[in-house]
């Protein structure tokens, strides 16, 4: 009978130390599927930023610059139709042929084909006014009414307009589209890797819950049971015994908690290598953040991320009636000191230029490279007199710097152009031509100077 009972306990007692492995091995597994998956999302995200970085960001970068030399080719355009100097006709002729050819332009043959177009009717426009100019008689006034020939001229530069606002749109949509998609299927991804570490962490927390269920009943109830039938050994040494099952009970124990403990020391291994590595990987897309926002050369923001920010500032300026200004910079005679001195020092003189900079602008203000030797500078909460303080500032102070080299001392300096926000700033990209022709009106004054816009 004692033997029956026996045997029916041990049936009815659970198997501990093979269950707890089974729960080891159930949350091993688990964590295991979960780190798979996790990094394979993860991939999947650093894939798609590098395919952003490698791909999407060389287009948009090209279709910013397409719309910048649009834009540019319609400022020309305008003063080759309305100026009445004739040097200043040339020399806009000049710089709207050098646009035109631009290689930007050879990836889309539509969009060659109308700035082509819009050349030509440029092109017309200056030969016309040359010849007015050859036939006026000294005795004629300077704003003598115009034929009809000037008229028609007139009317096919209102075509070119209307054709460089509508590529600037187009290609403004297009980056804009290229942005939104690439984020989109980055968050998606994101998106799984949560839904995955929510999946993975109830899994856990259920089986968690069961293993502790398990252990009360397998591990903690025998204990209790056998502490009291020690202490009634204790008491009454010659009445009671110790049962065989009880101590068959504190062996199991000792076996499974040497098995759950390495179990658990399992666990511990694959959760620190999964933290790791999702740090590790948390690192590299910050990395690549930082690269897809930064110019390598001099550290500064480039051309998206300034265009990003800019516009948001813009929005919030005009929305709350806030002052704002904008800087364009251009190095003078820059191809002339890479041409004498070489392009690492011409990349020196980029580095000098952005860390001077940096040391006269405030923490909100944005100072990035837009390409080559051309710099912005947004100044949030700032109007048109303090800006030029700020510029006449700059200006001194990069002109005061000097670069030692192999031929001597070198000084190089800058020519700004300013534009601040005022009722007739239609957007970013208005004032962004507002201070583009400025810049240009200071190189034409002779460099090494501040020129604000002029608004009319």
């Amino acid at each position: 009978m004692h033997t029956a009972s026996s045997a029916r306990n041990e049936n009815r007692r659970p198997r501990l130390v093979p269950t707890l492995l089974l729960g080891a091995i159930i949350a091993g597994v688990l964590g295991g599927v979960a780190a798979t998956v996790l990094l394979n999302v993860q991939h999947d995200i650093l894939r798609l930023a590098e395919e952003a970085t490698r791909i999407l960001l060389p287009d948009i970068q090209a279709e910013v610059r397409t719309v910048v030399n649009l834009e540019r080719l319609k400022v020309f355009g305008e003063i080759v139709q309305h100026s009445d100097d004739p040097a200043e006709r040339r020399e806009a002729q000049l710089a709207a042929r050098i646009l035109a050819m631009d290689a930007v332009y050879e990836k889309d043959a539509s969009i060659k084909h109308q700035v082509n177009q819009v050349y030509g009717i440029i092109e017309r426009m200056a030969t016309y006014r040359a010849q007015q100019d050859a036939v006026r008689r000294p005795t004629e006034p300077a704003q003598k009414s115009l034929p009809d020939g000037k008229v028609v001229l007139a009317n096919d530069w209102q075509e070119a307009s209307a054709i460089l606002e509508n590529l600037v749109q187009h290609l403004s949509v297009d980056a804009a589209v290229t942005v939104f998609e690439g984020s989109a299927r980055i968050a998606r991804q994101a998106k799984r890797a949560m839904l995955v570490v929510v999946l993975v962490s109830g899994g856990l927390a259920l089986l968690f819950v069961i293993m502790i269920l398990f252990v009360q009943r397998a591990v903690v109830q025998p204990i209790l049971r056998t502490t009291y039938g020690l202490k009634q050994i204790h008491n009454q040494p010659s009445v009671l015994r110790m049962r065989r099952e009880r101590l068959q009970e504190l062996d199991d124990i000792a076996s499974a908690v040497g098995a759950f403990g390495a179990a658990l020391s399992q666990i511990n291994e694959r959760t620190a290598d999964l933290e790791r590595e999702i740090a590790e990987r948390q690192q590299a897309q910050a990395k690549l953040v930082e690269l897809a926002t930064t110019d390598s050369l001099t550290g500064l923001h480039n051309r998206r991320h300034f265009m990003e920010t800019a516009t948001q500032e813009f929005e919030r300026a005009r929305r709350y009636r806030m002052p704002l200004s904008l800087l364009m910079i251009d190095a003078d005679r820059f191809k002339l000191i890479n041409d004498r001195f070489g392009h690492h020092l011409g990349d020196e003189v980029l580095k000098v230029l952005a860390m001077t900079g940096q040391r006269q602008l405030r923490e909100i203000d944005l100072f990035a490279r837009l390409g080559g030797e051309e710099f912005a500078i947004l100044l949030p909460q700032t109007d048109f007199v303090d800006a030029r303080v700020v510029a006449e500032r700059l200006r001194q102070a990069i002109a005061g710097h000097t670069i030692d080299t192999e031929q001597g001392l070198l000084n190089f300096t800058v020519s700004l152009g300013l534009a601040s926000l005022n009722p007739v700033t239609a957007d970013l990209n208005d004032l962004l031509r507002q201070a583009d022709v400025a810049l240009y009106q200071a190189k034409q004054n002779g460099r090494n100077r501040v020129e604000p816009a002029v608004i009319g």
